[in-house]
């Protein structure tokens, strides 16, 4: 349901994503979609169901290239999501077209390569003890 859910939302199908569950996230259907406005796309990983929760991790790509990390749980119950505990737990830089990568700052997509404002070549990489990937000097 979390998936199918996300995948409306992906589609920019923001009325299923509302029949899904998105009704008890936001007072009206307006509202819902509008909060989707910068958002290009979301990457959502399911770690764990049991029984009605469903404990994910999610990155929210926006407009921007700016990747914001998201984990906590979703709630089913008839079909529906009914309910969430989700918590930003970070934001990444990501080279968006024409932008820059920040030294130290998270990012998504270990190997993605990208530029500082000055030109230093960057590479986003995990080391030992890091909880998220961070853009590193290549």
């Amino acid at each position: 349901m979390v998936e199918a859910y996300y995948a409306a939302i992906n589609a920019h199908d923001y009325r299923t994503a509302w029949r899904l569950g998105g009704r008890n996230f936001s007072p009206d259907y307006g509202s819902f979609a509008a909060a989707f406005a910068g958002t290009a796309h979301d990457r959502l990983r399911v770690l764990q169901v049991s029984g009605s929760a469903v404990t994910v991790s999610l990155e929210a790509t926006q407009t921007s290239g700016v990747v914001k990390l998201y984990s906590g749980a979703y709630y089913v119950s008839g079909g529906v999501i009914t309910g969430a505990r989700m918590r930003q737990t970070g934001t990444s830089s990501s080279p968006a077209p024409g932008g820059f990568v920040h030294p130290g700052a998270w990012c998504s997509h270990v190997g993605a390569t990208g530029r500082t404002d000055r030109g230093t070549p960057m590479v986003c990489s995990r080391k030992p003890g890091d909880e998220q990937p961070r853009w590193r000097q290549r």
